[in-house]
């Protein structure tokens, strides 16, 4: 008798076990099931077996071979479609010309197939399907027989009000060549739900034979694949692995070299050439497979390890879990119940993963990372949820609505725990769908904890954060979609003073969110949404009350003002012809689907807005960035106004405005900005890269100004946030005032020089090549607020570790252009020669 194993499904519900591997290969006890099911029908007498395949069908022949090392005969159909469980019959109609055996892969058995086929013979049944009961038979497909078994009705995986037997249909069939009849031709067709009621209800004879005394076991899940090697070790099943048998059913196999302080509890088994190492625990019902190096004082209970599997010392593995091969898991680890860690992934030191997590093959989990969701997509995952601009990922597979919810559950606990009243959130977005996706499923873990959130929907980032001060909130998020990361999402969350949250804080919101400890209340505690539609008004009437409006009237200025397609597209021209600009607006849409334009300081990214001021004889070109925080400016003969002139030029006109006072700027600015504004009674206040330092210095220091040479310029007296609309104002009012244009405004200011470039460096290298630094730059006056600035008698340059794990930013100024570049090239290979020598040890 021939048997024909079907093997072509994708084994979908054992991923990630299967997301690499066909499901038949799978390890159980350190052999593929479908090794073990061949040695089944090869004790049952069947000696030629026909597997049909689809899914990575080639591997599975590769595997295999012709069956000559099992004692049988291997043959393979390869399905180039999807042809269901029974549809591959039509094509092997020739070589089933007696009565053959159909075999699901995915299942293990103990059953004396003789007797299964004599009575089959007994009854004449076209059709013998093996029966055994389930205690939850709604995941199988049911079967109702009569007194003499013969088959009367099937149910394919019904509800429990259409459950009218116990019976469930096994997988195992026997059949005669006529069925195959019944079978369309190339088309998909299903045992359980198209061939057997077809045959029934032509009248065909079908027969259960019952198993239900013997042992059998579908493994459909990552539980079940355990529980089949568990079964195993425990005899439950009379399959016996193939390797040698020591005391208290330990197996070990050849080559492996177990410590003598180790504890090895049975029954386990350990595969082929591993390494136990000192004080290792391997409690019972464990299965270790070949190549693995467990490391001292690991700890696994009743777990699945399959082959090369490396993990370090003192790591913990919980019951129940699955590591598939190749995965590399770090010092000090714990994983715990029921986890599943996909093929290639690694796991960095003292990580900890939650029960019941599964995370996709080659994956990369940053040391110290705690992982309370499964890991899906992407190669990279980090032990933080925020990142130097705030919560970062790709949009719908990283960041998802069921993410972005526990996002804002964890921010609301936050909040709630800090403040006793009633708390008060501010949230915006920009225009995009994904963004307002993933703002109403934030706003519900907002509210699920007792938030009283103000929707203020599509809003400039200036907007939200001044929203956040005229209504008095707590706190205040923006949502938006990075530019020319058209993928991605960004949430920053503010606190009540209009700055991004300091680290501290994120701190605690991230303990909050990776350790789920959400502070959910009643339902009668649950605040209704309150949707505010006045901010633009309130924010433009403040801006009038600020600047001279009849000046405006009066010159009637003509501005080119390119939105780039960003949440300021209809507040800013708006306000712009409301003063009384003549405005043209280009990149002005807030449609969803609106492509994300690119915002630099560079000629390819503002060629058309420069083309526009030049051909319409303009005053001025303004340039936002999609949140219209930062602006670039373009004088009238069409040339880009860099940044560090543009926040000269707003000090000099700050600081005659107040007669004195103080300004901040960062630590990589222009000299020339220094210069001047000390030349105009001001004093210079330098602080770190980013948002938070410059503002937190700005209220400290009771400034009257702020700048980033990036385009970001902050006018504290009328909000602590960057904002491009209002810095666009104000520079329109200076000219107007002076009557003089942009570039006669600049024409006097000293030339300078700046020269910028990043390099590459391993993350564990950073701080060994930052102390090399230090130590070549003793001989020269140096600080090192941010990163290492060192001074010469020609210029400057700042060394200081990008945003980006991976990288130092280099930036210098020096007399010339030719001089800055070569003195950034000149430390970038310093750089290089540190790197080498650690990485060599020459």
């Amino acid at each position: 008798m021939k048997a024909v194993i079907i093997a072509g499904g994708k084994g979908t519900r054992l991923r990630p076990i299967t997301s690499h591997i066909p499901k038949p290969l799978v390890n159980i006890i350190n052999e593929p099931m479908l090794v073990h099911l061949i040695e089944i029908l090869k004790k049952n007498g069947i000696e030629e077996i026909i597997i049909t395949v689809g899914y990575l069908g080639q591997q599975i022949k590769e595997n295999l071979g012709d069956g000559s090392k099992y004692d049988v005969k291997l043959n393979f159909f390869f399905e180039d479609r999807p042809l269901g469980t029974a549809g591959a019959l039509n094509f092997l109609r020739d070589q089933l010309t007696e009565t053959f055996l159909i075999i699901s892969s995915d299942i293990i058995f103990d059953l004396d197939l003789k007797n299964m086929l004599k009575f089959h013979k007994e009854k004449h049944s076209i059709a013998t399907l093996a029966l055994t009961v389930a205690e939850i038979p709604v995941a199988f497909g049911i079967v109702v027989t009569e007194q003499d078994e013969k088959i009367v009705r099937f149910m394919e995986k019904p509800t429990w009000g259409e459950v009218f037997s116990d019976k469930i249909n096994a997988g195992i069939y026997l059949l005669e060549p006529k069925v195959i009849d019944s079978i369309p031709k190339e088309s998909k067709f299903d045992f359980s739900k198209d061939l057997f009621p077809l045959l029934l209800k032509n009248g065909e004879n079908l027969y259960g034979y019952s198993i239900s005394a013997n042992y059998w076991l579908d493994i459909g899940t990552p539980e079940k694949y355990l529980q089949a090697n568990q079964d195993i070790l425990t005899k439950k099943v009379k399959i016996t692995p193939k390797v040698e048998k020591k005391d208290n059913d330990v197996w070990i196999g050849e080559g492996t070299r177990v410590s003598e302080s180790a504890k090895i509890w049975g029954p386990v088994l350990i595969g082929k050439n591993c390494v136990i190492d000192d004080g290792a625990v391997i409690d019972r019902l464990t299965v270790i497979g070949d190549n693995c190096f467990i490391g001292k004082n690991v700890h696994i209970k009743r777990s699945l390890i399959l082959n090369d599997v490396s993990i370090r010392n003192n790591t913990f593995i919980e019951d129940n879990s699955i590591i598939c091969s190749r995965v590399d898991i770090g010092e000090d680890t714990k994983i715990m119940n029921g986890c599943v860690i996909g093929e290639g992934t690694r796991i960095g030191s003292k990580s900890f993963i939650k029960e019941r997590i599964k995370i996709w093959p080659d994956k990369v989990i940053k040391p110290g990372s705690r992982i309370n969701l499964n890991v899906k997509f992407g190669t990279f995952l980090s032990q933080n949820l925020f990142g130097p601009f705030g919560i970062t990922g790709i949009a719908n597979i990283e960041i998802t609505p069921e993410i972005a919810t526990k996002i804002g559950a964890a921010i609301g606990t936050f909040y709630t725990e800090r403040y006793k009243e009633k708390v008060k959130a501010i949230v915006g977005r920009d225009s995009r769908i994904i963004s307002r996706l993933l703002k109403r499923a934030l706003i519900a873990g907002l509210m699920s904890t007792g938030i009283q959130v103000y929707n203020l929907e599509i809003m400039p980032l200036p907007l939200i954060t001044y929203a956040t001060k005229i209504y008095d909130a707590h706190f205040g998020i923006s949502i938006k979609v990075p530019y020319a990361e058209e993928t991605s999402i960004n949430i920053k969350v503010f606190d009540e003073n209009e700055m991004d949250i300091s680290n501290r804080e994120k701190k605690k919101i991230e303990k909050i969110f990776f350790e789920e400890n959400f502070n959910r209340v009643e339902p009668s505690q649950i605040n209704d949404l309150i949707y505010v539609t006045r901010t633009h008004e309130q924010y433009v009437e403040e801006v009038k009350q600020i600047i001279d409006v009849e000046l405006f009237k009066k010159g009637r200025p003509k501005i080119v003002l390119d939105c780039g397609d960003g949440s300021g597209s209809y507040l800013a021209p708006n306000l712009l012809t409301e003063l009384g600009c003549e405005v043209i607006s280009i990149n002005a849409q807030l449609g969803m689907a609106t492509p994300i334009k690119k915002f630099a300081p560079k000629m390819e990214s503002l060629s058309v807005l420069m083309r526009s001021v030049k051909a319409l004889n303009a005053d001025l070109g303004i340039a936002l960035n999609e949140d219209a925080g930062r602006v670039i400016f373009i004088d009238e003969k069409a040339q880009i106004i860099e940044g560090d002139i543009t926040a000269a030029l707003f000090a000099i006109y700050r600081l005659k405005e107040y007669g004195k006072g103080k300004i901040v700027i960062p630590v990589h600015t222009s000299n020339l900005v220094e210069q001047l504004i000390l030349k105009n009674n001001g004093k210079v206040i330098r602080t770190k890269t980013g948002n938070r330092p410059l503002l937190e210095d700005i209220a400290r220091n009771n400034a009257i100004f702020g700048a980033e040479p990036s385009g970001a310029f902050v006018f504290p007296d009328f909000h602590l946030s960057r904002d491009g609309i209002f810095s666009s104002v104000y520079l329109i009012q200076l000219m107007l005032k002076e009557n003089k244009k942009i570039s006669e405004m600049v024409a006097d200011f000293p030339n300078f020089y700046m020269a910028r470039k990043t390099i590459n460096c391993p993350l564990e290298k950073r701080g060994k090549v930052m102390l090399s630094l230090i130590e070549e730059a003793y001989d020269h006056n140096f600080n090192t607020m941010d990163g290492i600035k060192i001074y010469f008698d020609y210029g400057w340059v700042l060394i200081r570790p990008s945003e980006k794990d991976d990288e130092f930013d280099i930036f210098s100024e020096s007399r010339t252009q030719h001089e800055a570049v070569q003195i950034v090239n000149h430390w970038a290979d310093e750089i290089k020669i540190i790197i080498h020598e650690l990485e060599t040890g020459i």
